[in-house]
């Protein structure tokens, strides 16, 4: 679908202010040895630096201190509680002054000609709103030398987006927070927005240890289910429920293929829940099988449609300073 072009005009000035965001929690070392030794070598003149620290318990508030005589125009500020990424990121965007904010993770190393590649993507083609950096995985078995774009360890947003948009902040089921960024694309993409990967505007990505890997995948998946119903239907996502309560006999009695029908399911992470579930309990998880039944059969549904509500008014408000 082609981009509909917007009353929008290049940047008057020759260095906007650029905003560079962070959300971390429990990364003092990475943030000391990766993540703001790069912000402090950015080519780009005309920058500042705004990182919320999600109530961290490590050293991260010292880290910061001492990094404020070094990296200037740099600022921090403490939630009052842990209440993860999607609320520290809105408070990025409610704190910033930049007509562009680029957000990065905290253990992301940023190259130095970053902001001055964004900036030249979003002069050179003015209806674009947000950027997908480019990635290099340094981790695990990734293949390093292998350039990606998509991912939310670099991200950029124009200033009208951050007064319009909102972060979800009930992504965050089992404090897993894969998939937020994405679902926030989604919605600048319904505004009809411009959306481009850009592949040199880099960093390097070395993920760090990290609280709830356990559940990753799992927390992930009611995520990725929680915003399926947001934009779906509640009733059919009641039905894929019911279904997958059926699935388990079916396939025993070698009625159905069970991986072929979930898959065809508009709700497939709703018909594995049961799965999900009992494989819980069969480790001995009852606490964690015990929220997600909640989590499936009454908190998303209610929280989805709630929120709804919330993003057509945002998407609407957001289409019209578009056009204005």
């Amino acid at each position: 679908m082609c981009a509909i072009r917007y009353n929008t005009q290049p940047f008057v000035m020759n260095y906007p202010l650029i905003t560079v965001g962070i959300s971390t929690y429990n990364r003092s070392k990475s943030l000391e040895n990766i993540s703001l030794p790069s912000i402090k070598n950015l080519s780009y003149p005309n920058y500042e630096v705004v990182i919320i620290d999600d109530c961290s318990t490590d050293k991260t508030p010292i880290v910061l201190k001492e990094h404020q005589q070094k990296i200037e125009r740099l600022r921090f500020f403490r939630n009052s509680k842990n209440s993860g990424v999607c609320y520290s990121r809105n408070r990025i965007m409610t704190e910033s002054s930049g007509e562009i904010i680029v957000f990065m993770d905290d253990d992301v190393s940023i190259f130095p000609d970053c902001l001055d590649k964004i900036l030249d993507h979003y002069n050179s083609e003015p209806e674009v709103l947000f950027i997908w950096g480019g990635v290099y995985e340094c981790h695990g078995n990734h293949d390093s030398n292998k350039l990606d774009a998509g991912s939310g360890s670099l991200f950029s947003i124009k200033r009208i987006i951050a007064n319009h948009l909102t972060f979800d902040t009930n992504i965050g089921y089992l404090k897993t927070y894969v998939t937020e960024e994405h679902e926030f694309a989604r919605r600048v993409n319904r505004a009809k927005a411009k959306i481009i990967k850009s592949r040199d505007a880099k960093c390097n990505h070395y993920a760090q240890p990290a609280a709830n890997r356990a559940f990753r995948g799992l927390g992930g998946d009611i995520n990725r289910l929680y915003g399926l119903v947001k934009n779906g239907s509640i009733p059919e996502y009641y039905k894929s429920l019911f279904i997958g309560l059926l699935y388990p006999i079916q396939y025993v009695s070698k009625k159905t293929d069970l991986q072929k029908v979930t898959n065809q399911n508009p709700y497939p992470q709703a018909v594995r829940a049961w799965f999900q579930i009992l494989t819980l309990l069969k480790y001995f998880k009852f606490i964690k099988a015990g929220k997600y039944l909640f989590y499936i059969v009454i908190n998303i549904p209610i929280k989805a449609y709630n929120r709804r509500l919330i993003d057509q008014k945002e998407i609407q408000e957001l289409q019209k300073s578009l056009l204005s």
